[in-house]
């Protein structure tokens, strides 16, 4: 194929973003998108069975994300803030939401005075020992786990305490859906030129300085001047040549050193529509549920009244469940709902319309959610992102410097960073 100016490897909300930038720049930009539509860790279900969108990828916006929302601003996409209380599962009742037990500020405290970064588990073992501290150490690791999808015994102390440094209480979901973000950014590609190509699954790249050639698994051949590859992590960390593999010729040791030094999460995410909100019996204004459960966090739509659950299962505990079919997950929520609620597994599976489940860590072009900072490589994601000779350039969530990692935003953020990056050489270029 005719070469063209830029490859972007990624039809997700950084490539799409990457591409919007550089055609809005003057460059011409081809996109090569291995599933059959854009969108990538965002993913929008619509059903007709199901009473909203069934999000069984992105879902919230977590805080007042400047990108996002200047972006959902400009195209007339409206936003709300998500309601109802957080209720933990205590002895088969819902309680008010306590995850951090009493000495929460004894561990803020020195998480804040610590100057080694060293992981979490060290950090607890360290510093909360003992039996006293068993209910912190065990709601720490649950947080950092399902929030961050992270491994507790390699996850950043230091990226933790950032993180968490942000106070972003309020959150807010898409009025139908994340997707509507993704359509409006593809459409303001197509208005500019750029050529969206699915089903093309990048397999080998060959290049060199000011030349890329990208390879399909069908042999199909694209070049460019540049290619940015906003590729998951996770389908970076491919290593025995399975669907989604890519290779690069020559090598690229020093980038590639910092993909396996990263963390990735893994994430199971189920959707179950009911006849009845039967949950409202014991609390009317139940927005996240956490519980022991192996499906163990859940949460409601409110404000919006309907009869939907959403369960989440983050971290090593879905690492091990990655195998699971569809099938499997949703009678794994159907026994965690039952349980929850003190109900007959068979009621509750009778009072089931449809469900919808989605193993994150088996999608051949994800292999997990998002990615987290460890403490063996707690600078990988800036050598990631370190442009190779002006010709490759990664982007994407894992190659976000922010506390906003994991993230949407993250995802756009380094988007729009990294076609500034190929713009900048152009711009010499141009007024030389």
């Amino acid at each position: 194929m005719a070469g063209e100016n830029i490859l972007v490897i990624g039809a997700g909300a950084s490539g799409l973003m990457a591409a919007r930038e550089l055609a809005k720049a003057g460059q011409r930009v081809t996109i090569l998108e291995a599933r059959e539509k854009t969108g990538g860790r965002i993913l929008d279900i619509h059903d007709k069975d199901f009473p909203i969108p069934v999000m069984l990828g992105a879902e919230f916006i977590h805080g007042n994300m400047g990108l996002t929302i200047s972006l959902l601003k400009e195209a007339g996409i409206a936003y709300h803030p998500i309601a109802g209380k957080s209720y933990n599962i205590q002895h088969g009742k819902l309680v008010p939401y306590n995850v951090y037990s009493n000495y929460w500020p004894d561990f803020m405290a020195k998480i804040q005075l610590a100057e080694e970064d060293i992981s979490l588990s060290d950090f607890l073992a360290e510093h909360f020992s003992g039996e006293k501290y068993e209910s912190l150490r065990e709601s720490v690791n649950a947080f950092v786990e399902g929030y961050d999808a992270a491994d507790p015994d390699k996850v950043s102390v230091h990226s933790l305490r950032s993180e968490w440094e942000q106070d972003e209480n309020q959150q807010y979901r898409i009025e139908g859906g994340y997707g509507k973000l993704i359509s409006y950014l593809a459409q303001q590609c197509l208005k500019t030129g750029v050529s969206i190509l699915t089903e093309k699954v990048v397999s080998h790249f060959n290049w060199s300085e000011g030349f890329v050639e990208a390879i399909t698994s069908s042999g199909e051949r694209f070049s460019a001047s540049k290619a940015i590859i906003t590729l998951p992590l996770g389908v970076l960390q491919i290593k025995d040549g399975s669907l989604g593999f890519v290779n690069f010729t020559p090598p690229l040791p020093i980038r590639m050193g910092a993909v396996r030094a990263m963390g990735y999460g893994s994430v199971i995410k189920v959707s179950l529509y009911f006849k009845t909100a039967f949950w409202e019996e014991e609390a009317l204004d139940a927005g996240f549920i956490f519980s022991r459960e192996i499906i163990p966090i859940w949460w409601t739509q409110l404000p919006d009244k309907v009869a939907v659950l959403t369960g989440w299962l983050a971290g090593p505990e879905a690492e091990k469940q990655k195998k699971k079919s569809d099938e499997q997950i949703i009678n794994m929520a159907l026994l965690s709902v039952a349980n929850i609620f003190n109900k007959n597994l068979k009621q509750v599976t009778g009072d089931l319309i449809k469900g919808h489940a989605l193993n994150w860590g088996s999608s051949p072009f994800s292999r997990g959610a998002y990615a987290y900072t460890t403490v063996a490589q707690p600078n990988a994601h800036n050598i990631l992102g370190d442009p190779v000779e002006n010709t490759l350039f990664f982007s994407g969530e894992a190659t976000y410097n922010g506390p906003h990692g994991g993230t949407v935003e993250a995802a756009l953020v380094s988007g729009k960073a990294v076609a500034g990056k190929v713009l900048i050489p152009e711009l010499d270029k141009k007024f030389s």
